[in-house]
């Protein structure tokens, strides 16, 4: 079965696991180098709506096949031999089972799987990737259906992980539309999402993109302080046959190397996503006219929602850069590529663009530049100056 046939009709989940697949394959090769194990957590894994009888359109399997990926090409390289350890949760009794003998046949991976709910096994959790030792390196997916089952107060364990990453699936398409729900238990499962009922504030006279931007924000800034992360940045995944938002997945890192390659994974994955989208809004038509169309999907594709969004998230960036150049007049070119990778759909290669732009216009220098360096770089004592008045 082909991977169109795969994900037809949730091209949403085809996203999320580009964006998952291609994170992990830079993140295991990374972390190969420096800790001798990496422990996988997924803690809502189903399988759910699988179409593959492999369950190779699973994300546990799909992370499974990534770090296998690392394991072998260290091994090729330098001899090393990197252990792999998987904790895989899920408390649904059929899809469990399923689960279940999908890890009995794992040979070269230490796995544990359990049949309950996330916050009823963080104990367990803890337990597991401690039992890697200080050489583990922890990587934890959090990918609900909901907003609930995931307080703030009962995953902060598996976020202050220290090493260890996280990536969790904010469902922002249902959050916004009952966030406003009179009804106490609703309510009170929000403010659990959030770690308390503040996040309200953020919202009041916002609306639309604005309200969800700052929904969003807020739902990073309370990971962010919770697990003491040095970069939170969501990546928006788009609504397969409408122009709004499905999902945010929201990355939490404290190396620069990894929101580095987390957005060249976000990257990569938009224009997959756009693809996807075009072929689902295709057969919405033909479904509709019950016709068939001439010409290929992408042709008659309109990415303006797309494009505008990108556009918002890249004045957001470039302004919140030039502010500061403007009120600090110096400024290291890692803060700045931290602000604008901060933002949804922004990427290194737009900063440097802003820069080259304000360069070659005499506004700015960059100081710090050695031999044939033109462009500032990561981590190498870069400045920007901002010369103009």
């Amino acid at each position: 079965m082909s991977e169109a046939d795969l994900y037809e009709g949730q091209e949403q989940t085809l996203v999320k696991h580009l964006i998952l697949g291609k994170y992990l394959e830079h993140f295991a090769h990374i972390i190969g180098f420096r800790w001798n194990s990496i422990t996988y957590v997924d803690c809502f894994s189903g399988p759910w709506n699988v179409r593959s009888d492999e369950l190779t359109d699973s994300s546990f399997s799909i992370a499974l096949q990534e770090l296998r990926k690392a394991k072998e090409t260290h091994h090729r390289l330098s001899g090393k031999s990197l252990s792999l350890r998987c904790f895989f949760l899920e408390k649904d009794p059929a899809a469990y089972a399923r689960l279940k003998q999908f890890a009995k046949e794992i040979r070269d991976a230490e796995v544990e799987t359990k049949n309950n709910d996330l916050e009823s096994s963080i104990d367990a959790i803890v337990n597991f990737v401690r039992g890697g030792g200080h050489e583990t390196f922890p990587f934890v997916f959090i990918d609900p259906t909901g907003w609930s089952g995931f307080a703030m107060q009962n995953i902060a364990p598996l976020l202050r992980f220290d090493p260890g990453e996280v990536v969790i699936n904010f469902i922002t398409g249902h959050i916004k539309r009952f966030i406003e729900s009179p009804q106490g238990q609703t309510r009170e499962s929000f403010a659990k999402l959030f770690g308390s009922a503040n996040f309200k504030s953020r919202l009041e006279g916002l609306a639309k993109q604005d309200r969800e931007d700052a929904l969003v924000a807020q739902y990073c800034e309370c990971v962010k302080q919770t697990g003491r992360f040095k970069h939170v940045s969501p990546a928006i995944v788009l609504h397969p046959e409408k122009d709004r938002t499905h999902f945010n997945l929201i990355y939490a890192t404290r190396h620069d190397s990894g929101l580095d390659a987390f957005k060249d994974a976000e990257k990569k994955a938009m224009k997959e996503m756009e693809h996807a989208r075009a072929e689902a809004q295709r057969r919405r038509r033909e479904r509709i006219s019950g016709m068939g169309e001439l010409f290929p999907s992408d042709v008659l594709h309109d990415p303006t929602y797309y494009e505008s969004l990108r556009d918002r998230y890249l004045g957001r960036a470039r302004n919140s850069i030039l502010q500061l150049l403007l009120g600090e007049r110096r400024l290291p070119y890692d803060t700045a590529w931290a602000l604008a990778l901060a933002q949804p759909l922004t990427w290194e290669s737009d900063l440097k663009d802003w820069i080259a732009t304000w360069v070659k216009d005499g506004a700015l220098k960059i100081e710090g530049l050695m031999g044939k360096q033109r462009v500032p770089q990561r981590e190498k004592g870069h400045v920007l100056v901002w010369m103009a008045g």
